[in-house]
């Protein structure tokens, strides 16, 4: 009992005097980043990861389900029974699809949560700052009114040394001093309540982190041909909760999250379809600066426009800003804002590799087809060879 007793702490008292200079530093070495860069970084791989995780499953099942398609096709041009191999695909996709789409949403979820702790941490960071700077200011104002005093009483002490009793009486009373603690908790509680006044689409879909997530997903599960990603404003639905619809997976029964969830999702798929008639998404997998393929692309977190970093780091001037340069942006970049305005683009290039890969498919293909071309050329001049020597033969014969 008497060693559990003499760990018990004393009971916290408030500060009689402001912060000293060893405790201001103290204080500033809170706010700090050098403390939080482990956390920070834990944070931020996190994010990354969840979507690349989000973004290799997509492809996956997109490539399952394109072989599937591809021979339900090619079975339905002949006329033939299921093989073996499709009944086998479809048991396995039934499986998969469900699975995948479970992921996807406990991945989004998780983001979601990611990103409530970086602004948690950030408000930390903030609110910490506030009070260094605001014990920073009240010791200069303390020390201000302490000089003034002691002035007063200097010059009271030159007029009369017998009235130094009384002077001593009339000093200025302590100030009193607010709990630095007290002072985080109420900033802290406040910051929080604004944060989760916040309605879904202010907190994640305005943010790059979810935006990057959101687009890796889509453009793994969509395809190069599919719809564009809607507008974030279309990301939440009205009770606050995500629209996580695979696309192209109509009336998906496996939603995790119910029918009538996921009918909801349906519409705002429907309403996507609609947009896809008049006009579909083009992007290109150029830098509008040197013209080549990107091969390290970074996209403007404002006008959304994608360039080769090296290239734009070229063309944005060392002072001063100048505007983007895709033609008719007059967004306003600068070198000195290149980490805060600038992100690298993970879905692009994504979707550069996918190209690339295609094409290289597709070139393996053509030399197939040229392999089986020269096979049958070689097999017709086998013939006209036979022919030629069955003719002589018949003609050495009626000889």
């Amino acid at each position: 009992m008497d060693r559990i007793a003499s760990r018990t702490l004393p009971e916290y008292q408030p500060p009689s005097c402001p912060l000293d200079e060893s405790g201001r530093n103290a204080l500033s070495e809170l706010f700090s980043t050098r403390g939080t860069l482990v956390y920070e970084a834990q944070l931020k791989e996190s994010t990354r990861n969840l979507g690349l995780c989000v973004g290799d499953l997509h492809e996956r099942l997109s490539i399952q389900l394109e072989r599937l398609r591809n021979s339900r096709e090619r079975r339905l041009e002949k006329g033939t029974d299921k093989t073996p191999e499709e009944e086998r695909l479809e048991k396995h996709l039934e499986t998969f699809e469900t699975q995948a789409d479970e992921i996807t949403i406990e991945s989004e979820k998780s983001l979601r949560s990611v990103i409530d702790h970086r602004a948690e941490l950030q408000d930390q960071i903030k609110v910490l700052s506030d009070l260094y700077t605001s014990a920073f200011t009240g010791s200069n104002a303390t020390g201000a009114r302490t000089s003034r005093g002691r002035g007063r009483q200097q010059a009271r002490a030159d007029d009369s040394t017998s009235a130094a009793d009384e002077n001593q009486e009339q000093i200025e009373p302590p100030i009193s001093v607010a709990s630095t603690k007290d002072a985080y908790q109420r900033a802290l509680a406040q910051k929080k309540a604004e944060y989760e006044a916040l309605t879904p689409h202010q907190r994640y879909a305005l943010n790059n982190d979810y935006a990057a997530f959101k687009k890796i997903w889509h453009d793994s599960a969509a395809g190069e041909e599919g719809p564009p990603l809607p507008d974030a404003s279309r990301w939440f639905r009205p009770d606050g909760q995500p629209v996580m619809t695979r696309p192209g997976a109509k009336n998906n029964t496996s939603n995790p999250r119910g029918s009538a969830d996921a009918a909801a999702d349906d519409q705002a798929g429907d309403d996507d379809d609609d947009d896809i008639a008049i006009a579909r998404e083009v992007v290109s997998l150029n830098c509008p600066l040197t013209l080549r393929p990107l091969v390290e692309p970074y996209t403007h977190v404002e006008c959304q426009h994608t360039f080769e970093k090296s290239a734009i780091l070229e063309y944005l001037p060392v002072r001063g800003s100048v505007n983007c340069p895709q033609t008719g942006c007059n967004q306003s970049m600068s070198k000195a804002r290149f980490d805060q305005d600038f992100q690298f683009d993970e879905a692009k290039l994504r979707r550069i590799q996918r190209a690339a890969q295609a094409q290289r498919d597709l070139d393996d293909v053509g030399d197939d087809d040229d392999d089986d071309d020269d096979d049958e050329d070689e097999d017709e001049d086998e013939d006209e060879d036979e022919d030629g020597g069955e003719d002589n033969d018949k003609d050495d014969a009626s000889n």
